[in-house]
C-alpha cells in the first residue's frame, strides 16, 4: 500500500505548475491532501525551505511532508504517478500514444516562452486583447494545431497527463480572449469543464491575493 499523498502548491489563481499536478491527480482520482504555501506569505518564507528541495512549487510528498519521500517538477511528478499509481492512467496505455502524450507535456514544460511572459495565469480576471504579439501569436497556433489534434474528448481519448499540462493554458485563452476555432475550441471547452479544471478555477477566483510580478496588466490595490 502506498503511503499518502500530499502535494505542496501555491495560489491557485497564479500558479499554473502547481494546477497541473493537481489537475492531474483529481482528474485520475488518485486521493491526496494539498498544502498550500501562497506566494510571499510569512508561511512561504517560513515552510519553503522544509517542504521543497528546489525552493519552488509543486512537490509531491509520499508520506509525512517534509520528512518522507520528495519529488518536484511537475514533468517528474507525473512520471512519479505513473510508477506508483500504474493502473490510474496517468499516460496512455498504448505505447506509441503515451510517446506522443509525454512530447505533447514536454513540449509544453519547456515550450511555449513568448506566451508564458505576455500572458500570466491569472484565472480570476479578464484583459482581452492584452499580451498579444509575433511570438504570442506563434505559440497559440501550434497549441491550436495540437489541440485540434485531439482524439477527443481529450487529447488522446480519456485524460491522462498531457491534458493537465495544456489545462493552464486553457484558462490563460479565456483570460485574455484568445478566440480558437474547430475542433481547438471543442477540446478547450472539454478541457475547462473537467472535474479537476473546474474545480481549481472555482477555488482561484475566490482567492484575493495580489502578486504584483503575476499581475502585468493590473492597477495595485492600495
Amino acid at each position: 500500500m502506498n503511503p499518502p499523498l500530499t502535494l505542496v502548491i501555491a495560489n491557485k489563481n497564479y500558479s499554473s505548475w502547481s494546477m497541473r499536478p493537481w489537475v492531474l491527480l483529481r482528474g485520475r482520482g488518485i486521493s491526496f491532501q494539498e498544502r498550500m504555501l501562497k506566494f510571499g506569505s510569512q508561511e512561504w518564507r517560513d515552510q519553503i525551505a522544509k517542504l521543497s528541495p528546489s525552493g519552488l512549487v509543486p512537490v509531491l510528498w509520499e508520506g509525512e511532508p517534509g520528512a518522507g519521500f520528495a519529488t518536484w517538477d511537475t514533468l517528474a511528478i507525473a512520471e512519479r504517478l505513473h510508477e506508483i499509481c500504474p493502473d490510474h492512467g496517468i499516460w496512455p496505455a498504448d505505447p506509441q500514444l503515451r510517446a506522443r502524450a509525454r512530447s505533447a507535456a514536454a513540449e509544453m514544460h519547456s515550450g511555449y516562452r513568448a506566451l508564458r511572459g505576455a500572458m500570466p495565469m491569472n484565472i480570476r480576471c479578464s484583459y482581452p486583447g492584452k499580451g498579444m504579439n509575433d511570438g504570442v501569436a506563434k505559440d497559440i497556433a501550434r497549441i491550436s494545431a495540437i489541440w485540434a489534434a485531439a482524439k477527443r474528448p481529450y487529447l488522446f481519448g480519456a485524460f491522462c497527463a498531457a491534458d493537465a499540462f495544456y489545462a493552464p493554458v486553457a484558462t490563460r485563452f479565456v483570460t485574455y480572449g484568445v478566440e480558437l476555432t474547430g475542433a481547438a475550441r471543442e477540446y478547450q471547452q472539454a478541457l475547462l469543464a473537467s472535474p479537476g479544471v473546474k474545480a481549481w478555477s472555482a477555488d482561484a477566483i475566490k482567492e484575493t491575493e495580489f502578486v504584483a510580478e503575476d499581475e502585468p496588466y493590473a492597477t495595485p490595490p492600495r
